[in-house]
């Protein structure tokens, strides 16, 4: 219960939407997965990551691994530049959280 509540703190912190349809969360998923083809594809590991990834809460944890791989191949102001639309994609406004 008290993790719930936390977890949905801090996702309306951040201004995410807690509730993400199956759509939006393959969209971004997808978003990262072509990002990695498309920079870094000998990045098995990040790769198996997002594909293998059960929610909303564990891409977004993943942005941080993608901007350092694209960083280390691209450089790190295309990575910046490639994580900000990423993090665009999970903006929503968060639904009202029943106390």
């Amino acid at each position: 219960m008290w993790g719930m509540r936390i977890r949905n703190s801090f996702w309306a912190m951040l201004g995410q939407d807690v509730s993400t349809t199956p759509e939006a969360f393959e969209r971004v998923r997808r978003a990262m997965l072509q990002l990695v083809e498309t920079h870094c594809p000998d990045a098995d590991g990040l790769r198996h990551r997002l594909t293998y990834a059960h929610d909303i809460d564990a891409l977004w944890y993943l942005r941080s691994p993608l901007l350092a791989a694209i960083a280390a191949r691209r450089g790190e102001p295309v990575a910046r530049e490639d994580i900000t639309r990423v993090t665009l994609l999970f903006s929503r406004k968060p639904p009202k959280v029943p106390m």
